[in-house]
């Protein structure tokens, strides 16, 4: 889930920036908008927390011992680990 808050008030800058430079022109109406398409840009580019979580792991995975709650979901979570590479992925276990 991308960052929500940022693409919101972001997209409200850059209109209430735009109404600005209509209705009086002048720097601070572009600067307002500037600002958000900063944070609309920063929204985009901003990526998810955590990887998807899996309802198993993929062969050759360890388990690592940790496991929390995910704060989304309220759901128990493991994490396992490729010996080889190091990649780490987190399967639900409700």
């Amino acid at each position: 889930m991308r960052n929500r808050w940022l693409l919101g008030i972001g997209a409200a800058l850059i209109v209430l920036g735009i109404v600005l430079m209509l209705s009086a022109g002048g720097l601070p109406a572009m600067y307002l908008a500037f600002i958000g398409v900063i944070l609309v840009v920063a929204g985009l580019l901003v990526g998810p927390r955590y990887a998807k979580e899996l309802t198993a792991p993929p062969q050759g995975y360890e388990a690592t011992g940790e496991t929390f709650i995910d704060p989304s979901s309220q759901r128990k979570v493991e994490v396992f680990q490729d010996p080889k590479t190091g990649h780490r992925v987190y399967v639900s276990r409700t």
